[in-house]
């Protein structure tokens, strides 16, 4: 217990210290740009996805004796009182050769009776985004962090209202997750992250046998595009009686570098982010083909007017002001979505006016 409050308190500190740290959006955004400068190749250590012949992974299932309530945390640094759903988390070992082991932050439902309310896992991209400081912490968690840095406040969109939540750190390397062999993290292809996540759903059914048979979804943004339906495929493959995948879901999906990157540009063009100029010489000069390798100068010479524009605003919600803020306000505040419905409004209006 003592560990995982431990764990789950670095992971509440490095939620809120995100001035300095790289955001999702930035290592996918990476991934996308990178295709127009040079072809990424795959390290040999690390297959695709397609590649990998899954394997027997019976001999990765170990005892979970006792674990579940060395699990349980009875409270987080700074959580609000009258909290009605019980919390876990802890690390799940996937390789005990390799000393591989996963970290997992769990939310049960908020409900009378949580068995009544499906399981769902929840996926972080990036790849290398904490599943913990941007999923459980800053998006569809139970808790929200107030300004202050130092509480919590309720999340009242948390997806625990609904369903029994499984944050997980994915894979090996990512949030608090860790191997005691170095090379693996030099070969944390889809195909392995698949095969642990997958091994880690197995023993954390074994520690928590009352979610064996539940409805269970698997959901993920950004670069879990990959992660969410490979973990699906894996799933199928085994046909493990104990998971009953019921369904996926996918917001904001990385799927390919081709249709990907044409639709950010075309996104951006449409919300009068970027120029027609702009537009016309990336639709001209730009090859989106997977087959592409160094581009045209002029490809290149529009990119980078498009990475000016990520450099003035956050992405994942183009009308909201940004905040460089290397400090936290005295007095705890909350967001307030009637405040973003009034400047939303607001700016509305002027921008009717102007013409």
């Amino acid at each position: 217990m003592m560990r995982a409050f431990l764990s789950l308190f670095l992971c509440f500190l490095a939620s809120i210290a995100t001035n300095d740290a790289a955001r999702q959006g930035d290592a996918l955004n990476k991934l996308y740009f990178d295709v127009f400068k040079l072809k990424r190749a795959a390290p040999a250590s690390a297959p695709s996805f397609a590649s990998t012949v899954f394997s027997d992974l019976s001999a990765k299932v170990y005892p979970q004796q006792g674990l579940k309530e060395s699990d349980k945390i009875g409270k987080l640094p700074g959580q609000p009182e009258g909290i009605d759903f019980d919390q876990y988390g802890g690390y799940v070992t996937v390789d005990a050769e390799a000393g591989r082991a996963l970290f997992y932050y769990f939310a049960e439902a908020v409900s009378a009776d949580p068995s009544s309310k499906p399981l769902l896992l929840w996926l972080n991209g990036g790849p290398g985004c904490s599943s913990l400081g941007y999923g459980a912490m800053e998006e569809l968690g139970p808790f929200r962090v107030m300004s202050d840095g130092k509480t919590l406040f309720r999340n009242p969109y948390a997806w625990n209202r609904v369903a029994n939540v499984l944050f997980l750190e994915s894979p090996a390397g990512v949030g608090f997750s860790y191997s005691n062999t170095t090379s693996d993290y030099g070969k944390s292809g889809d195909g392995r992250t698949a095969e642990d996540a997958y091994a880690f759903l197995v023993n954390w059914m074994e520690r928590f046998p009352e979610y064996k048979g539940r409805d269970f979804f698997i959901a993920g943004e950004s670069y879990a595009g990959h992660y969410v339906p490979q973990l699906a495929h894996t799933i199928l493959q085994h046909n493990n009686t104990n998971i009953n995948l019921k369904g996926i879901m996918i917001g904001n999906a990385a799927i390919n570098d081709e249709t990907d990157s044409k639709g950010i540009f075309d996104y951006l063009w449409t919300h009068a982010l970027i120029s027609d100029e702009t537009i016309d010489a990336i639709d001209k000069y730009c090859n989106f083909s997977p087959d592409a390798t160094n581009q045209t100068e002029r490809c290149y010479q529009a990119v980078k007017a498009v990475n000016q524009v990520f450099e003035t605003l956050d992405i994942y919600n183009i009308y909201a002001p940004l905040c460089f803020s290397s400090g936290v306000t005295p007095s705890p505040k909350r967001y307030s979505v009637r405040r973003l419905f009034l400047s939303l409004f607001a700016a509305s209006l002027m921008e009717h006016q102007a013409f």
